[in-house]
């Protein structure tokens, strides 16, 4: 009579209680940090649960409960967000995440490591030196084709990463909205765009599976309680001593997935 059931999969079947408290907290603080900033979450959630999960396992659970996060969030963004702004970047983001999405399906685990450890790293980087702020004292990135370029790159690394892709454009968009409540309502607009995009043409290409759902499901409370807390954080105080403990904490995880990438390609 009860048959069915056995053809169900078991959420985190092959990891142990400590390993799956390790990927609940990581995937809370990341839904935090968006809750906080209207994007973010992926990066901390894939640098945190890679070494459990693996790279593929690790980010396509993270765009589950980001998805679970951004529906929460979503109505806001579209409150405070700035459309002028947004719909200049629609369509780099949706044909970079198809392309960044397609590398993603034909990279083995061990490159995809490599290269997650070196785009986290370069993105820190960028922010935690303003490059890219420095830059635009010489360059003007509101031009038409500096904008579709900024957002094609910015969906091709959230494609292939699961993250990094408003970290990216965040520089545009912090010289293109008027307040920060502006940017991060912008940010949970486009953020929207790129997962449905993303989770879309993951599923056609069969990398969702009712496992990584069911795990999603599971992980829904956490993701959902710590949005709400990032909302709270965001509403009630400043951000800049919260950032500067973020780039450190994305910094080492980067730098350590870099170091694993390094030794599984020599292995």
């Amino acid at each position: 009579m009860f048959e069915w059931l056995i053809t169900i999969p078991v959420p985190f079947e092959n990891i142990s209680l400590w390993a799956i408290v390790v990927v609940a907290l990581a995937h809370g603080f990341g839904c935090f940090v968006r809750g906080a900033f209207g994007f973010g979450s992926n990066l901390p959630i894939v640098a945190a649960t890679t070494f459990i999960l693996g790279p593929h396992h690790a980010i396509i659970l993270s765009l589950i409960t980001s998805l679970v996060s951004q529906a929460h969030l979503l109505p806001q963004g579209f409150r405070t967000g700035d459309w002028q702004i947004a719909k200049q970047l629609f369509l780099g983001l949706i044909i970079g995440t198809v392309f960044g999405v397609w590398l993603f399906a034909i990279l083995s685990a061990e490159k995809l490591v490599l290269i997650l450890g070196v785009l986290i790293s370069v993105i820190i980087l960028l922010d935690t030196f303003k490059l890219v702020e420095h830059l635009s004292h010489f360059v003007e990135f509101r031009l038409r084709w500096m904008t579709v370029g900024f957002s094609f790159i910015g969906g091709m690394i959230g494609g292939l990463s699961g993250a990094g892709a408003f970290y990216f454009l965040v520089v545009f968009l912090k010289h293109a909205c008027q307040s920060h409540i502006k940017l991060r309502g912008t940010t949970l607009m486009l953020s929207t765009i790129t997962m449905v995009m993303r989770f879309a043409t993951l599923s056609f290409s069969g990398f969702i599976s009712l496992t990584v759902i069911l795990e999603g499901l599971f992980l829904a409370p956490v993701a959902l309680l710590a949005t709400w807390l990032g909302s709270q954080t965001f509403r009630s105080s400043s951000s800049k001593k919260f950032y500067q403990a973020l780039q450190v904490l994305l910094f080492v995880g980067g730098a350590v997935l870099v170091y694993k990438g390094i030794q599984d390609w020599k292995n």
